[in-house]
This record gives structure tokens, sequence and C-alpha cells, in this order.
């Protein structure tokens, strides 16, 4: 996910509409198989996305799980929860 998060933070703040045009070549198979329920990897990755503050991969989490039918209130709380963890981490 921080691979992923890094690459597309870039491209999504470039600006430059090429650079979503040309292949990440990043190996990403884990995203297509994680081993454990769609809904749940996406808000694990949504929190990722969150704390690493790329907006281009929350945009595509929360569409995601929006699609899946979870609830705006369950994705705010997945939210909320990272940032709180975060917050004790950094103040550790």
């Amino acid at each position: 996910m921080a691979m992923n998060n890094i690459y597309y933070r870039f491209v999504h703040m470039a600006g430059d509409a090429d650079y979503k045009t040309m292949p990440a070549r990043l190996r990403m198979s884990v995203v297509a198989q994680p081993g454990v329920d769609k809904s749940d990897f996406e808000l694990w990755s949504l929190a990722v996305s969150a704390i690493n503050g790329c907006g281009a991969c929350i945009e595509a989490h929360d569409h995601a799980l929006k699609h899946a039918g979870i609830l705006k209130e369950a994705i705010q709380q997945v939210v909320r929860i990272a940032s709180v963890v975060h917050a004790v981490a950094a103040n550790a």
C-alpha cells in the first residue's frame, strides 16, 4: 500500500495528465486477490491512504467501498480510527 500511495500521490499532485496514462509497473497482485474479504481490504487500504495523504487512493477506495454497499458512517469511522492510531504512534 505504501508503494502505491507514494506513486499515485505523485501522479495526482503532479497535475500532468500524461502520468495518468503511463503504466505504473508496480507489483500490485495483492490488490486483486488480497486473501481476505474485499471490503475489509478496501477499508484497511483507505485507512493507510488517509494516513499517507494520497487523495487519488482515498477517492478510489471510497468509491469501491460505496459500490460494495459500505455505509458512509462506517467509512468515516475507519478514517477516524486511523487518525487516532496514527496520532498515538506519532506521539509514542
